[in-house]
């Protein structure tokens, strides 16, 4: 029988997630396991190098902490408000890339179980906008469930 310890949720605050976020209480309650809630806040993208030369690694350090700031709060209202009084939970807010910071953390914490939503973009919207979902399930070193949206 497979033993789960420890289960990570990922949000980036959509709605897929939030959905997922559902699933993942449940199954951590089932299984009496830790509830490790990640966000990972990416790097800035700009349009041109030239306008990367306009902003401050100063603006940029302020946007990420206002960005990590940000997510704190929206993971207090949006779950932590949720599970109650369950005591084996741990929020992580990181930044980077999204994939790799959550590759990375599922490692380092020995995760048994991820649990997020996917929004289930094809064509030139998966081409273009990539998902951090399909990445983590082709490379995660455990198992990986995505939640799609139901149709109501």
């Amino acid at each position: 029988m497979v033993s789960i310890k420890k289960i990570a949720f990922c949000t980036d605050f959509s709605e897929n997630a939030n959905q997922a976020f559902d699933l993942a209480f449940d199954l951590t309650r089932k299984y009496q396991a830790q509830l490790l809630l990640v966000h990972v806040v990416p790097p800035l993208v700009f349009p041109s190098p030239v306008m990367e030369d306009f902003i401050s690694e100063q603006a940029n350090l302020q946007f990420s902490e206002d960005a990590i700031k940000r997510a704190k709060e929206q993971m207090e209202s949006n779950y932590l408000q949720k599970i109650g009084d369950y005591q084996n939970a741990l929020v992580r807010v990181l930044s980077g890339h999204p994939a790799s910071e959550i590759l990375n953390f599922v490692e380092q914490e020995k995760v048994n179980l991820v649990v997020m939503g996917t929004h289930g973009f094809t064509g030139l919207a998966h081409f273009f906008l990539g998902s951090t979902a399909e990445k983590v399930v082709r490379r995660a070193n455990c198992s990986v469930l995505t939640v799609h949206k139901a149709n109501q």
